[in-house]
């Protein structure tokens, strides 16, 4: 509207100009309109076949304003505004989605939980009957953020420094998992380039340490030289599947993450959600339109815009089919009214929905944050974990009464572990190495892989200044025994871990010692692994930290030793 300022008396204007408006309906006024926008909106590369639908739906609304609004709506859902691209459509619409069929395989689910902020997993797990004095050393090393012994929840660990080690007070749940078979840790466990001490880990580690973004990119990729560009540790397991001809599901909640990213083209892009399933597309004037908008296209129109309209459409039918399917569905088990616990009832009913969405295996990226304890630590994670305890109890009784309790495992990471040695403020600050749990039917749980440092002091060969640990466990060691527990075969574990050839067989854990059940693959062949081109020399410590397991055989390439 053209708004002037002009006096005059009671409801007569004087000298105000405004040209008089064509009324909307009547004939060029909504020609002129898209073709505006046309220009505005995509430089004029609006088909005219889009022109005259955008014109058909102008003229049908109530009002010029519900016309413009619609036209804008349905202008920037065009490949012509999404991309530099001429289109040639043709007058055939795209096929309508569709889940694919079940194909009768055994199921399998993997959720990855990052605990975001760094975890001060030294209290989740503590020392308690040591045959060295190392419980007395955790009380002198953490001072005042020290758990009592009398709080913490034992548990046995054979093959360790200590027959038992102690879980935080507010983890019971986890307690009951552990004592059933049903959960194991991976003890100083985290990101590293090759294996290194305390005397080489800074000219030897290609990550950068102790920072939130770098160490949390690294604990999703498990790339360190960057071998799969762009890639995530779930994403390349569920390229190896797909070529594989398993119908893969890839979902993240809230927020995109790198560990579910393969390569372009070789399996399907993950799908986000919210911790309530899956949000409605609130598109309903526009909407019907969209085929009409994103025919199918001749062969000499723009790949851009052929790309564009083809993942639209999907993306939009998916989105329904999919919302369709979770409307309704509620769990079996009541779970906490906590961001977690919400998470892991939408992943529940997620998995509940896989005959129908012909899913062989579905991989899902869970977060959950808080975990920066700078100040008042303890206070903290008794609050954190104890929400924790209660979300990972109702998922697992929601995963027994679905009777999938066996397909599905639960690893839990995050960005590093704190200083044992607390600050000022009674908080704990960023370290490396840490403690970190794996749950599921077919996990043979009880039972503590890796190697829990026997020295915790700074003398240690592991021990970094204020009790910051160098990990002795890679995160290649839990993520192959998870791939080969989806069926992955030897042969296709170098894509999946690009560096596991760096670790020799001391810091490899055998799948057999992780799982009761796996897949077995099509092929089953020793595992040889080729460096990249440039990689870096391997240097092995002067002690390897040997595993709780029994170790799967493996064939390196041996490098210079520095």
């Amino acid at each position: 509207d053209d708004i002037q300022l002009a006096s005059g008396n009671e409801s007569t204007c004087t000298g105000v100009d405004v040209p008089k408006n064509t009324p909307p309906g009547q004939a060029g006024y909504s020609n002129a309109v898209v073709d505006k926008l046309s220009t505005l909106l995509t430089a004029g590369r609006l088909s005219n076949e889009a022109k005259a639908i955008i014109i058909d739906e102008f003229d049908a609304a109530g009002s010029k304003e519900d016309g413009l609004r619609i036209a804008q709506q349905l202008i920037l859902t065009t490949s012509e505004f999404h991309t530099t691209n001429t289109v040639k459509s043709t007058d055939q619409p795209r096929d309508a989605v569709q889940f694919p069929e079940p194909q009768n395989k055994p199921y399998r689910a993997v959720v990855y939980l990052l605990l975001n902020g760094g975890c001060d997993s030294f209290n989740m797990l503590a020392p308690y009957t040591c045959s060295n004095g190392l419980y007395e050393s955790y009380l002198d090393v953490r001072q005042q953020v020290a758990i009592p012994k009398n709080r913490l929840l034992p548990i046995s660990a054979s093959n360790q420094v200590c027959s038992e080690l102690g879980l935080h007070p507010e983890l019971p749940a986890f307690k009951s998992l552990y004592d059933d078979g049903d959960m194991l840790f991976f003890a100083n466990t985290g990101v590293l380039s090759q294996p290194v001490d305390k005397s080489n880990y800074y000219r030897l580690t290609n990550t950068q340490l102790f920072a939130h973004n770098h160490m949390q990119r690294e604990t999703k990729r498990i790339d360190p030289y960057d071998t799969s560009s762009g890639t995530g540790i779930l994403g390349r397991m569920a390229d190896v599947l797909a070529r594989e001809g398993n119908n893969i599901g890839s979902f993240s909640v809230d927020r995109y993450s790198v560990a579910l990213i393969g390569r372009p083209g070789e399996s399907d892009s993950p799908m986000i959600v919210d911790q309530r399933g899956v949000p409605q597309v609130y598109l309903e004037d526009t909407k019907d339109k969209f085929s009409k908008l994103h025919n199918t296209t001749t062969s000499d129109s723009g790949i851009f815009s052929e790309t564009w309209s083809s993942s639209f459409l999907s993306s939009i039918g998916t989105n329904e089919l999919l919302r369709s399917e979770l409307e309704g569905r509620t769990t079996q088990v009541q779970f906490p009214n906590n961001y977690l616990g919400n998470t892991l009832a939408t992943v529940s009913r997620l998995i509940a929905t896989r005959e129908v969405r012909g899913s062989d295996v579905d991989t899902f990226y869970v977060e959950t944050g808080g975990f920066d304890t700078h100040s008042d630590v303890e206070e903290n994670l008794s609050r954190l974990l104890s929400g924790i305890n209660v979300a990972f109890d109702a998922f697992a009784q929601e995963m027994k009464a679905m009777n999938v309790w066996n397909n599905v495992t639960l690893i839990q990471t995050s960005d590093f572990a704190r200083t044992l040695n607390p600050n000022g403020g009674d908080g704990t600050d960023h370290a490396w190495g840490g403690n970190y749990m794996m749950m599921g039917g077919s996990v043979k749980g009880g039972q503590m892989l890796g190697k829990y440092p026997e020295d915790i002091t700074d003398d240690g060969q592991f021990t970094l200044g204020r009790g910051r640990m160098v990990p002795t466990t890679p995160w290649e060691a839990p993520f192959c025994g998870i791939a080969s527990w989806l069926g992955i075969g030897a042969n296709d574990m170098d894509e999946v871990c690009p560096n596991l050839f760096r670790f020799n067989s001391s810091y490899i854990i055998s799948p057999e010692v992780m799982f009761t059940e796996i897949i077995p693959p099509s092929t089953r062949a020793p595992i040889t692994f080729t460096p990249a081109p440039t990689a870096a020399p391997v240097v092995v410590v002067s002690t390897p930290a040997p595993v709780a397991s029994t170790p799967a055989p493996v064939a390196s390439t041996p490098a210079p030793v520095a």
